[in-house]
């Protein structure tokens, strides 16, 4: 499957999911999935599950700042 194709896929999946979220904006299913998505741990357990991926990205960038080698030799790779 080539580039194009797998944009198209991608672009269809996302126009999908967004139509089936709009079919039923106040049914009862539609309300509890709401409430339960955006009560009152929202920030809480959407904090939790960024910090990681910005720590990660923040000991990356350090790492490649101050030039740490990723070789036990001390060679350079590249």
């Amino acid at each position: 499957m080539g580039r194009h194709h797998a944009q198209t896929w991608v672009l269809l999946a996302g126009l999908w999911v967004s139509a089936a979220s709009l079919a039923c904006p106040d049914c009862p299913t539609a309300r509890v999935v709401k409430a339960s998505v955006l009560g009152e741990g929202f920030w809480t357990y959407l904090v939790m599950a960024v910090v990681p991926f910005l720590l990660i990205g923040a000991l990356s960038a350090w790492l490649y700042r101050i030039g740490l080698s990723p070789r036990a030799d001390g060679r350079r790779v590249g």
